[in-house]
């Protein structure tokens, strides 16, 4: 008779187990993550070669290679984020201009927006420019977020696509940023909404079901709240709270931008 060995997390300890899963949900979450950076190192490495190859346009050669550069060091940072919520690393917090690290995330997604004509608004009232946070966490947030947005998008027809991204300071006492990416794309019911945050949970046909919960995850370890919810005519506004920096610069306009 051939026997077989009980599954490796059935046979330890309750505590190995756990952390078990640790490992797996923190490998998944870093394959999830660095999707993206390292796309975008093929890409413009690709781009340097063909430069190279034809021995002409040594500027376009030196940008393509810069961007890999940069390409590369965000999957580095991406990793460690990832690390720091799994308890492993601590990443400092700072006052982090949100305004910034929007146009960042949204010169991430430019070709994707051209592509699918997207209009990208940005409101940011006075006030909510800055917020506690760590950088590249704060802007792996705003990537899940915009990137869901952009997703959605895509596959609309028949009418204008657009997101509009807002921040204001919140009601309460605690001074908080509320940040809303709203889009008209395809959207969900309340049900697919409602469980959105769980790992795995995808409508996606190529997802992993990771990015929103480690949005949930991010806010959680700022001490920030995240919901979704879904648009009464088209898509869907996904928003988050962060604390707002301590030493905020009293800015007395409001900020407003539009890409696409």
């Amino acid at each position: 008779m051939t026997t077989h060995p009980p599954p490796l997390a059935a046979s330890l300890e309750p505590e190995r187990q756990a952390r078990l899963a640790t490992i797996g949900q923190l490998a998944a979450s870093i394959a999830h993550e660095v999707d993206q950076p390292l796309a975008a190192i093929v890409l413009h490495a690709h781009a340097a070669l063909r430069c190279i190859e034809r021995a002409q346009a040594p500027a376009q050669a030196h940008a393509a290679l810069c961007a890999v550069l940069e390409a590369s060091q965000r999957a580095s940072a991406i990793v460690k984020s990832v690390r720091a919520l799994a308890g492993q690393v601590r990443l400092e917090r700072t006052a982090c201009r949100l305004d910034a690290a929007i146009d960042d995330v949204l010169a991430e997604y430019a070709a994707d927006v051209r592509r699918h004509a997207i209009a990208c608004r940005v409101t940011v009232a006075p006030g909510a420019r800055t917020v506690a946070a760590s950088p590249v966490q704060l802007r792996q947030l705003l990537r899940n977020l915009i990137g869901n947005a952009v997703d959605a998008l895509s596959p609309v027809r028949g009418r204008s696509r657009s997101i509009a991204i807002r921040a204001r300071v919140g009601a309460g006492a605690g001074g908080e940023i509320v940040v809303t990416v709203r889009d008209n794309g395809t959207g969900m019911d309340a049900a697919t909404a409602a469980d959105a945050f769980d790992p795995l949970a995808t409508t996606k046909p190529h997802g992993m079901g990771l990015g929103l919960a480690i949005c949930r995850a991010i806010v959680d370890a700022h001490g920030g709240r995240l919901w979704l919810d879904a648009n009464p005519d088209h898509g869907a506004t996904a928003g988050f709270a962060l604390p707002r920096a301590a030493h905020a610069h009293p800015f007395t306009a409001s900020v407003e931008a539009v890409h696409g």
